[in-house]
């Protein structure tokens, strides 16, 4: 009963995106879910409608499922379906072969879309995958994180921190997570910052009577590991790039994202990584290494030097000494540009497809529409992805957009006078009576647009269906 009522509404929709995932049960079989996600009287619905054991995880048995239960279910995938989501699995958006590749075979119209946060954090694990010095930095670090979560070397780190820094918060170091490389940031921040504390409690934990052999071992091996201005310099370069990063990952997982600003933000994090794989950038960091070594009394603040290998010449040879690059320019092809192309590179791939269509999308939020009065304002490629996305007459929409958007303050104030007197009360809140010596015509513009700050992409399907403007602007709604 509740599947029929949801499948119903479906159809009413009239189109409707599936987000697809699969998850290993407690039996350790495939489970193959798929949820709807449709527009039911103005209101976004994401409904679960079937969960189907997978017996094969490729691309084609993924298929093999999903048109099952389209057709179990009566669901007209071919016309009805105009997007499609899921994860990074090449068994999923596989190019050739995947689940993706296979639907728009049969319905070119179901645009495929990948979570910005999560194609972000395959950014990341492209990164550290791409060079052994990064990826031993993240095993001893995985290391040094699970060392430390026990109980009692966790208190003592905690007590380090109160005799070495009294007035400053006292931090304890989480544990990575796989799915979210913010993660990675927050533990390398509390490293960098509570470095000194945390390695006075290493030695503390190595000399203590009642540590047992391998507890005493390991803590000595971390010391050498987290002292050695190789692991120093890795952690200044991966602080930088996680500065980046970060806030751009934090900002595609907020709740109220604005598509323009997100691709702006992915584009400016670009420039900034682009930037720093500079030879400035790249002694930058290793200068930063140097005085965050000196700083901590480490024994290696330096590059190891390397001596010389010198060639024996034989009778009659015209030879030279073979030279070699020094440590520094070492660690800036190997490592430092090596691991910035990976991360650059990445974004490129993984990033531009879908800036066309979400540059469309974007035009249709609230702050665009307002923002967006004239012909002359509006971009002259607007909506053209959109339009052969969906089969919406370009002229038309544009024309229905500018319209409403030139009524959309009325519009929403009519619905929301509460609202409107609220903004209204708050900018008169704290004033003091005296003579007006401004221009008798009050900026009204100003209060009406102060009370619709707070509109979302749903507050304008409300407007549309509270006023019974669909027949008015049936692309809009449709958009």
């Amino acid at each position: 009963m509740v599947r029929k009522n949801i499948l119903k509404q479906v159809n009413k929709s009239g189109q409707f995106a599936v987000i697809i995932d699969t998850t290993t049960d407690v039996s350790y079989q495939e489970q193959f879910t798929i949820i709807l996600r449709y527009i039911d009287e103005g209101k976004p619905q994401e409904r679960l409608i079937a969960l189907e054991t997978a017996s094969d995880s490729t691309g084609l048995g993924m298929f093999q499922v999903f048109r099952s239960i389209t057709e179990k279910h009566n669901i007209n995938w071919k016309t009805q379906m105009i997007a499609q989501t899921y994860d990074g699995a090449a068994s999923m958006q596989g190019k050739y072969s995947g689940l993706k590749t296979r639907i728009q075979a049969e319905n070119p119209k179901a645009m495929f879309t990948w979570c910005f946060a999560h194609k972000l954090n395959l950014v990341i694990v492209d990164t550290c995958d791409c060079c052994i010095n990064t990826n031993t930095f993240f095993g001893d670090d995985g290391a040094l994180i699970e060392f430390m979560r026990a109980r009692k070397r966790t208190a003592e780190f905690v007590e380090c921190q109160e005799i070495l820094n009294p007035r400053e918060q006292k931090r304890r170091i989480k544990r990575f997570s796989n799915t979210r490389w913010t993660s990675h940031d927050r533990a390398l921040v509390i490293i960098q910052e509570k470095y000194f504390a945390l390695l006075k409690a290493l030695e503390n934990i190595s000399k203590a009577n009642g540590s047992d052999r391998d507890t005493t071992s390991m803590a000595k091996n971390l010391i050498s590991v987290i002292t050695s201005f190789q692991f120093v310099l890795v952690l200044i370069l991966m602080r930088k790039i996680f500065s980046v990063t970060t806030e751009v990952s934090n900002y595609l997982q907020s709740k109220s994202i604005d598509f323009m600003q997100a691709i702006k933000l992915v584009n400016v994090a670009k420039k900034r990584l682009q930037i720093l794989r500079t030879d400035e950038g790249c002694t930058e960091i290793i200068n930063t290494a140097k005085e965050f070594a000196t700083t901590n009394n480490l024994s290696q603040c330096d590059f190891k030097v390397v001596r010389a290998r010198k060639k024996k010449m034989k009778p009659g040879e015209l030879s030279r000494d073979e030279v070699l690059c020094s440590p520094a320019d070492l660690f800036r092809c190997d490592v430092c540009f090596k691991v910035l192309d990976a991360i650059i590179t990445s974004i490129d791939i993984r990033f531009n497809d879908s800036q066309e269509i979400l540059k469309d999308l974007s035009l249709l939020t609230p702050e665009r529409m307002l923002s967006i009065k004239t012909k002359m304002q509006l971009p002259s490629n607007a909506f053209e992805q959109l339009s052969s996305w969906i089969n919406i007459h370009i002229n038309n929409l544009q024309n229905e957009y500018l319209t409403f958007s030139n009524s959309l303050n009325d519009l929403y104030n009519d619905t929301n006078p509460t609202q409107l007197s609220k903004s209204v009360n708050k900018k008169n809140e704290g004033t003091i009576d005296q003579p007006d010596t401004s221009s008798e015509i009050s900026d009204d513009s100003e209060i009406e647009e102060a009370s619709i700050t707070n509109m979302t992409s749903l507050d304008i399907l409300d407007l549309l269906l509270s006023h019974n403007l669909i027949a008015a602007f049936p692309n809009r709604y449709l958009a």
